[in-house]
């Protein structure tokens, strides 16, 4: 029962990719980290994400960006990140009546030589908050099993839990 009250997402993030794990479900999609969009004066109007913004590379009018591509750091772009977080979240959601806001679970793949800094963490956990999410988790170190993910517990052997910060 406890885990139909839960939304929880397993993000593995890079540049060129990114692989959701629904915990609950064992559903797992990839997706390049792209936003399509219309620009509207000075606003953009999103038209899809992931698949679905590549599928309409080229179109008339369609401008298309990944706010993770940045030589020096994953998160390159915060708005785009941010809206393209968003409709990716919003295209895995299970459907049912009640949507509950996910928790996220954020496990970098590149970028991390020297370790992030206290920025990148931040800008990461309020990346996914301001995306939606109830709850966010930033993990780097070895891929979490489907046991640890469940309990949301993290391994202090394999890797480091950076957000929440942990108290020593």
């Amino acid at each position: 029962m406890r885990n139909l009250l839960r939304n929880t997402y397993y993000l593995r993030m890079s540049a060129e990719q990114f692989s959701f794990l629904h915990v609950e479900s064992g559903r797992l999609v990839s997706q390049p980290p792209l936003l399509a969009w219309r620009s509207v004066g000075r606003k953009r109007q999103p038209l899809g994400a992931g698949d679905a913004a590549l599928a309409m590379a080229g179109q008339d009018g369609v401008s298309l960006g990944n706010g993770f591509q940045h030589p020096r750091t994953l998160l390159a772009d915060f708005s785009i990140a941010e809206t393209t977080l968003k409709l990716l979240l919003q295209q895995l959601a299970p459907q049912r009546w009640l949507q509950l806001p996910p928790v996220l679970i954020l496990h970098p793949q590149t970028h991390l030589e020297g370790g992030l800094t206290q920025i990148e963490i931040r800008a990461l956990a309020e990346l996914a908050l301001s995306a939606g999410a109830k709850r966010v988790y930033v993990w780097v170190g070895a891929a979490l099993s489907p046991s640890s993910l469940a309990r949301l517990v993290f391994p202090q052997n394999d890797g480091q839990l950076l957000y929440p910060e942990v108290s020593p």
